[in-house]
């Protein structure tokens, strides 16, 4: 059994310190382990074995010093060690995740190392004098072995495509267990690609007195992707299996509107785009049924305000010459105003109320807040999966719509993503002073979720949104926008 020296220990705790460094740099976090393996091994040079035990080594340190500098965070964070009180079944699932975590950056490690000894190995005895060559390596049957251009052009193409094709594979497979996947995926690939561009090459280059039992590595290297083959055609097969049985899904319709002022209203009614599926509106009926009223209140520090009075509104369906729309009503909406200051120290801020008397427009640390931010909300889950990609048939979308457009999306998320720009109306009647400001926000999503690893899914998200001034007393146009196919899909 081989031993570990003082010179291998050196060389792995270099090994480590590169690989550290590298997992705080973006893309390059993939491949740290393996890179410092490769460094332990190539500061080894004795051979494959050495270097692959070169390679675990800092590996291993990598392991012990990731626990120990997590649990370092929770107990400077947290005031103790994590896992202090923990119930046995978290600590259970915690140990072995962080057993295989340093488990596979140990393996990893050594392949690095292996991979990386056994090229230095290869290319020190090459060095050492002339010996004859494989006719693959020149096109001739003796001669001084050099560096074959062809040959490293090869290792490299063969390497990225095995990079390519593993780290697909692997990420797909693993996706409906894990997510995001591509964690497990990339570094796997990355894996199988040095391993195919370093034997690659070196089986290219091979001369007559190659150390390497290129045979062996031939039925090694079968057997290894006939087993990975197994193992990640296995995994995609129970991974569909599972997203096409589970029961973690949910269909479920969101419908919410914000009326915001920031003065007092008076008889008070407001008509509201609402959602509308074939002439009806289950989901303002559902509202009309079931909804309360949330408002927002900001209380600056040492502020201690009266209690406020609910506002007593009432909700209905009304039939308008624009189509259906939810009327939303009240005979008085009483808004106070609260002056603060922005108070800041070296770790945090925070809002410190002040008299009105003290307060100064033009002080950039001073503001206002009022309370006079309503928000209604309801959701309704559906029986079946929602068309996020194509509502337009069959799916409840804001009423009323006018002159629909498509128009390009501020950010682009799958190849199904669309956004659609609309006109639209509310109606408004109230008294007021005539500096108030009332915003009405409608807002109506359709979400398909699915558990794979993590929650994801796909939506389609429909919202208005207009501006009001001083008194009011009839119809405003608004602008409407509709995004469709956000998300992904199965």
């Amino acid at each position: 059994m081989a031993s570990v020296s003082r010179r291998t220990l050196r060389n792995g705790a270099f090994g480590a310190a590169v690989g550290i460094v590298l997992g705080f740099v973006p893309v390059l976090l993939f491949v740290a382990p393996l890179v410092g393996g490769g460094v332990a091994g190539y500061l080894e040079r004795d051979g494959a074995k050495r270097g692959a035990i070169a390679g675990s080594v800092a590996g291993g340190f990598v392991a012990v010093i990731g626990v120990v500098a997590t649990e370092a965070i929770g107990f400077v964070r947290f005031g103790e060690v994590p896992i202090a009180g923990a119930p046995f079944e978290v600590l259970a699932v915690s140990g072995v995740l962080a057993f295989a975590t340093a488990a596979g950056q140990i393996l990893v490690a050594g392949i690095g190392g292996c991979l990386v000894g056994l090229l230095a190995a290869e290319r020190r005895r090459a060095g050492a004098g002339n010996r004859p060559r494989h006719p693959a390596s020149t096109g001739t049957t003796g001669g001084v072995r050099t560096r074959s251009p062809t040959a490293v052009v090869a290792g490299l193409l063969a390497g990225i495509g095995t990079f390519a094709v593993v780290a697909f594979a692997v990420t797909t497979a693993l996706d409906p267990f894990v997510w995001p996947s591509s964690l497990v995926g990339l570094p796997a690939g990355a894996v199988g690609g040095v391993a195919v561009a370093v034997l690659g090459y070196l089986y290219l280059t091979r001369d007559t007195e190659s150390t390497v039992n290129w045979r062996h590595v031939g039925f090694t290297g079968i057997a290894v992707a006939l087993a990975f083959g197994l193992v990640v055609g296995g995994l995609f097969v129970i991974g569909q299996d599972r997203i096409s049985e589970t029961a973690e899904r949910t269909y479920e319709y969101e419908y919410e509107v914000t009326v915001t002022m920031d003065e007092t209203l008076e008889d008070v009614t407001i008509y509201a785009p609402v959602p509308v599926e074939n002439g009806s509106s289950e989901l303002g009926d559902h509202f009309v049924e079931t909804v309360q009223s949330n408002r927002y209140v900001l209380v600056p520090e040492g502020h201690d305000p009266e209690p406020v009075d609910p506002v007593d509104f009432t909700y209905e369906l009304v039939e308008t010459e624009r189509g259906s729309m939810l009327s939303i009503s009240a005979d008085r909406i009483e808004v106070t105003t609260v002056h603060y200051r922005d108070v800041q120290n070296d770790s945090m801020g925070w809002s410190e109320w002040i008299p009105p008397e003290e307060y100064d427009p033009d002080d950039p640390e001073m503001g206002t807040s009022h309370d006079g931010d309503f928000r209604f909300a309801v959701s309704l889950p559906a029986t079946e999966e929602i068309e996020t990609a194509d509502p337009f048939d069959g799916e409840p979308l804001l009423s009323p719509q006018s002159d629909r457009r498509e128009i390009d999306c501020r950010w682009t998320v799958g190849d199904s993503h669309r956004c659609f720009e609309y006109d639209s109306v509310v109606y408004a009647s109230y008294d007021t002073d005539d500096e108030t400001e009332v915003t009405v926000h409608t807002r109506l999503s359709g979400r398909n979720e699915w558990f794979t690893g993590g929650w994801t899914g796909n939506e389609y998200r429909d919202s208005s949104s207009g501006q009001l001034f001083g008194p009011q007393n009839g119809w405003h146009r608004i602008t409407g926008e509709l995004a469709v196919g956000i998300g992904r899909y199965r």
